[in-house]
C-alpha cells in the first residue's frame, strides 16, 4: 500500500516521508547487518513526494545515516568536548547528499528525478565526497549480479508509475530471493592472510618495535600473501627499505609477499600519498589511494599539502598474477571510486583501513558493510585489514 493510497493530507504525507526516511537512514546505515538492506529503499520513499517540501526527506535520510561522523570527527580531529567542527562537517555532508534530491524534483517526472539524483551522487564530483549512497546496498540485495544488480533498482524506479508500489516491492523481494538461492559467497584463499593491528597512529617511541613485530609475523608465514592495514607504518622512506632489506630477501626466498599500508612523500612538495606498498615475493609496486578523507586528509583544491586527490592512478593492481581491486579506507564508503575499481573486473577485493580513531563508533562496522556489499555484488572474496 503506497502512501498516496492512504490519502493523507499534504502535511501528513510530509511527516510520514520524513519519518520513514529518517528510519531508513538511521537503521540502514546504523551498523546492524540485519537492517542494512533498508538503505536501498530511500529512492522508493522519495518518489512518493507530492511537493518540493517533501524532498526534504533526503535531509532526514542523510542526517540519520551520517550522524556517526560527529563522534568520529571529534576523535579524528581531537576536538575534545568542542563539537563545532564535527557538527559542521556532519551538516555539510548531509547538505551535499540532500541537494540533488531537492534540486531535481519535478512532480510530473518523479522517477526521473530520483534517477537523476542517484546518478549525480554516483558520478564525480559528488561521488567522490558523499557517502550513504542507497545503491551501495545492492550488493546485499542482489549478490553476484554486478551491473544488472545496480541497474535493477533504477529500472524499477523508472517503471514505478506503471507498476505501482506493491508490484515494485514484490519484484524487488522476489528477485532478491531468487538471486540469494543461487549465490554462494566465494571462499577465501588460505594463502592470503589478513593481519589486523592495534598500533594507533603508528608513531612514537614504539614505532620501530611495531615494525619488528610486523617483520616477525611476515617471516612466520611462508608461501603466503599478507595484508597489513592502512598506515600501519606512518611513513615510508629509503631508511625503511634499508632497515627491511634482509627481511625482504628472506620473504622472497620463502615466497611470502606483503602489502603494507603506509604513506610516501610527493617530491618537491609538502604533500604525501597514502599507499599500499607491495614488497617481498611480489612485484614492487604501490596502490595509491585515489580519494583520501576530505578535510581530514584531502584539502579541496590543494595539491601541495596534505594528501591530494589522485584520480589518475590505477583503480586496480595485479598481485600474484591476479587482478586485484583495492579500496583504501574512505574509498569503501564512496560510490565512484568503488564502482571504478569494480569496473576493472577484479578477482578479489582488498580493503585496508586505519580506524583507531573510530574504534568506539559504528564507523568500522558501517565501512565493513559497504566493502562487503561491493565484494558480494561482484561475487569476489573480500580481504579486510584493520588498524584499530
Amino acid at each position: 500500500m503506497t502512501i498516496q493510497k492512504l490519502h493523507l493530507p499534504d502535511t501528513g504525507n510530509s511527516i510520514a516521508l520524513f519519518s520513514i526516511a529518517a528510519l531508513i537512514g538511521g537503521l540502514g546505515w546504523g551498523g546492524n547487518p540485519a537492517l542494512h538492506f533498508l538503505a536501498l529503499l530511500y529512492p522508493f520513499v522519495y518518489i512518493h513526494s507530492r511537493r518540493r517540501l517533501d524532498t526534504l526527506s533526503a535531509v532526514f535520510y542523510y542526517a540519520s545515516s551520517t550522524w556517526p561522523i560527529i563522534p568520529g570527527a571529534q576523535s579524528f580531529f581531537q576536538t575534545g568536548h568542542h563539537l563545532g567542527k564535527p557538527i559542521a562537517i556532519w551538516i555539510a555532508i548531509t547538505a551535499l547528499g540532500s541537494l540533488p534530491w531537492i534540486l531535481f524534483y519535478h512532480r510530473r517526472f518523479l522517477p526521473l528525478s530520483a534517477i537523476a539524483a542517484l546518478l549525480a551522487l554516483a558520478l564525480p564530483p559528488m561521488g567522490l565526497v558523499t557517502v550513504a549512497h542507497p545503491l551501495i546496498a545492492t550488493g546485499l540485495w542482489f549478490p553476484g549480479t554486478r551491473w544488472f544488480g545496480l541497474a535493477l533498482p533504477l529500472i524499477l524506479i523508472a517503471a514505478h508509475r506503471r507498476l505501482e508500489t506493491p508490484l515494485v516491492f514484490a519484484v524487488l523481494i522476489l528477485a532478491s530471493l531468487a538471486v540469494h538461492a543461487r549465490f554462494a559467497r566465494p571462499i577465501a584463499d588460505p594463502h592470503i592472510v589478513v593481519v589486523n593491528t592495534k598500533v594507533g597512529n603508528g608513531s612514537g617511541s614504539g614505532a620501530q618495535a611495531a615494525e619488528h613485530t610486523l617483520q616477525q609475523i611476515a617471516l612466520a608465514h611462508p608461501n603466503t600473501l599478507l595484508i597489513f592495514p592502512e598506515s600501519v607504518i606512518p611513513d615510508w622512506s629509503a631508511m625503511h627499505d634499508a632497515r627491511w632489506a634482509s627481511t625482504f630477501a628472506q620473504l622472497n626466498t620463502q615466497h611470502t609477499g606483503i602489502l603494507i599500508g603506509t604513506t610516501i612523500p610527493i617530491p618537491n612538495t609538502q604533500a604525501n600519498r597514502n599507499v599500499l606498498l607491495s614488497r617481498g615475493f611480489t612485484k614492487h609496486l604501490s596502490y595509491v589511494q585515489r580519494v583520501p578523507i576530505p578535510l581530514g586528509m584531502w584539502q579541496l583544491g590543494e595539491s601541495r599539502r596534505g594528501f591530494p586527490l589522485s584520480l589518475r592512478f590505477p583503480a586496480a593492481i595485479r598481485v600474484w598474477n591476479r587482478r586485484t581491486g583495492v579500496l583504501l579506507c574512505y574509498e569503501q564508503m564512496t560510490f565512484w571510486p568503488a564502482v571504478e575499481t569494480m569496473a576493472r573486473g577484479p578477482e578479489m577485493l582488498i580493503a585496508p583501513s586505519n580506524l583507531y580513531w573510530a574504534r568506539n563508533t559504528s564507523v568500522p562496522t558501517i565501512q565493513h558493510l559497504a566493502a562487503q556489499d561491493w565484494a558480494d555484488l561482484w561475487a569476489i572474496p573480500l580481504y579486510e585489514a584493520w588498524n584499530l
